[in-house]
């Protein structure tokens, strides 16, 4: 046998040995962890970039880890988002070439550009592509919250809905309680997003009621309730 023929015998044969079934499993996992440690690092963000907003429904979520970021890690870019960023003038109101920046200006832009890319960056594309005309990091920023929390009138009525649809909740005909409770679970998600607040209590007598009326559940149910404290 050559060496050609010896070497590709070999290749052939580990692809289906146990010591490459082994090395494939160690890539899986490795890939995996690769993953994890992503989706850690969008949600809490890391020293060296701010957790990212994946999805409009987390943007309360988001919102308090990216701003304490910012004030952590950027304090001057976040003065700026907070307090507006205006362009030096001279005392006629002409604009001030760049050129001609003091170096307190050229500190200043520095810190809103920086809070504008720092947005941009911590927001997924499809999210903040509708909001590239804003020019400064808060109009920016309040549009990004005008986008995700809606104006107040929706908000207004959603909360309404929200709360309708809690008070009307129940067991679905032909609906599992494994299925009923996962509904339950993101209804509650809803009025936390919304910041509607109910009681352990409240939140427990509602599932209690929404229940089929199966008496394993009922018993179950009860011993749940007879664990919240007064």
């Amino acid at each position: 046998m050559s060496s050609n023929d010896e070497e590709f015998y070999n290749t052939f044969y580990n692809a289906f040995t146990s010591e490459s079934t082994d090395r494939r499993s160690e890539m899986r996992e490795y890939s995996r962890e690769i993953s994890e440690n992503l989706k850690f690092e969008n949600m809490y963000g890391c020293q060296q970039k701010p957790p990212k907003l994946m999805k409009v429904e987390d943007y309360n979520w988001w919102k308090n880890r990216f701003e304490g970021w910012v004030k952590a890690f950027a304090p001057e870019s976040w003065l700026k988002l907070k307090n507006g960023y205006t362009a030096p003038v001279k005392e006629g109101g002409e604009m001030i070439n760049e050129k001609d920046f003091t170096d307190i200006d050229i500190k200043n832009v520095v810190a809103e550009y920086k809070m504008i890319t720092l947005i941009k960056q911590s927001v997924r594309e499809d999210i903040i592509s509708l909001l590239e005309q804003e020019k400064t990091s808060k109009s920016l920023w309040e549009a990004l919250e005008r986008k995700c929390i809606g104006s107040n009138e929706i908000v207004k009525n959603n909360k309404k809905l929200l709360r309708k649809e809690f008070d009307l909740f129940s067991c679905m005909k032909n609906e599992s309680v494994c299925k009923m409770i996962e509904r339950f679970g993101h209804l509650k998600m809803e009025l936390a997003r919304h910041k509607i607040t109910y009681t352990e209590e409240e939140l427990v007598d509602k599932l209690f009621d929404s229940l089929p009326n199966d008496q394993d559940w009922q018993y179950f149910a009860l011993m749940l309730k007879n664990t919240i404290k007064p």
